[in-house]
């Protein structure tokens, strides 16, 4: 089934050219890296309203600010078609990238997974489905057509154990099952408790939450999980520098977002050159 999703922005801060150059670099990363690991099938489209969109589509929308304050979150509309808010910062397309793929891999938001948990003192458990929570941080994420994406895991995520040759995200940042990364976390729901539990990764040490039921009003699982994270995902901006969309995160960055900027020109330079030259020889 061909999924269709639309980004719109909402704030003057992401123009719709800017719009443009991140849903095409989505729509690749979605095409070349997710589908053939998760079997699916999308498109992404940029448009300049919410009302440009067609009936069909799954709109991720961009804004200055969204309900509860959240970096993203997945929400339903009244007749059940997912969709996704994401609070403006200067990683917005990291965000995107994020957002876009877990809606597409899990629509509901309540897919769930049965593994050992990561709380060795508990058994089996249902693991929420967020591809790419646990390496959520920009320094684990790639750049398509030099704009910084977010990595997500594999269905090997959920191996019972670790194995040589296995590839756990497609970055091959997480190199175990269920392993968190800094600035990561992965969700579960405990059977026997009935309670749900959170492991994240601060500074490099794992810390796991017991944070009860749902309450009511959340709706999905996966919403309920991004209220609790949310301030850990606003911590995570901090790390990028202004211009991260088009760059990679690490030393040299400035180098690297100019060489792209300028091999973008050249290229462009080029075709214009060319077809003004048939252009002279056609008249």
């Amino acid at each position: 089934m061909l999924n269709q999703l639309a980004l719109v922005s909402q704030t003057a801060s992401v123009s719709f050219n800017d719009l443009t150059v991140a849903a095409a670099a989505i729509q690749k990363q979605i095409t070349r890296d997710v589908s053939p690991i998760w079997n699916l099938d999308a498109t992404v489209n940029a448009f300049a309203t919410i009302e440009d969109v067609p009936l069909g589509y799954w709109h991720v929308l961009i804004d200055d600010t969204i309900p509860y304050n959240y970096q993203g979150i997945h929400l339903h509309k009244d007749n059940g078609q997912p969709y996704a808010l994401i609070g403006y910062t200067d990683s917005w397309a990291l965000l995107a990238s994020h957002e876009c793929i877990e809606m597409l891999v899990d629509p509901s938001g309540n897919r769930t997974i049965a593994a050992n948990s990561p709380d060795l003192s508990q058994g089996r458990v249902l693991v929420l489905v967020e591809v790419c929570d646990p390496s959520q941080a920009p320094q684990y994420g790639y750049t398509v057509n030099g704009i910084l994406l977010s990595d997500f895991y594999t269905p090997h995520f959920f191996d019972p154990i670790a194995a040589q040759g296995v590839r756990y995200s497609f970055t091959g940042a997480i190199t175990a099952p269920l392993q968190v990364l800094d600035g990561g976390y992965v969700t579960w729901w405990d059977p026997i408790s009935g309670h749900i539990f959170q492991s994240s990764a601060i500074g490099g040490q794992e810390h796991i939450q017991d944070v009860g039921t749902r309450p009511r009003g959340f709706g999905t699982l996966r919403s309920f999980a991004d209220s609790l994270t949310n301030k850990l995902r606003i911590e995570l901006d901090q790390t990028p520098p202004k211009g991260a969309m088009l760059t990679s995160v690490g030393t040299g960055m400035a180098v690297r977002r100019s060489r792209v900027d300028k091999s973008r020109k050249a290229n462009a330079a080029s075709l214009r050159a060319q077809i003004e030259k048939i252009r002279t020889l056609s008249r």
